[in-house]
């Protein structure tokens, strides 16, 4: 498996984690209960996390080879 070829599967992964996190927004929306609320709101938090970390992720290593790229300081070593 090549760089490139395991960045798609970390987009994918990014889409999906995107997909939850609308779906979690809408459930936060229609919950009138504060304390489910607030779990939402943590549950979000973490998506959010997640799905930030995945797509920084994908981009870094869907241009890990291409000279002049920006690289991400978080996953240099």
């Amino acid at each position: 498996m090549t760089l490139y070829e395991l960045s798609r599967q970390y987009a994918d992964t990014a889409a999906a984690l995107r997909e939850r996190i609308r779906l979690v927004e809408a459930l936060r929306e229609q919950e009138t209960d504060d304390s489910r609320r607030l779990m939402l709101d943590h549950r979000l938090r973490l998506l959010r996390s997640m799905w930030r970390d995945t797509r920084a992720l994908s981009i870094h290593l869907e241009h890990y080879y291409e000279r002049g790229a920006s690289r991400n300081a978080n996953y240099l070593i």
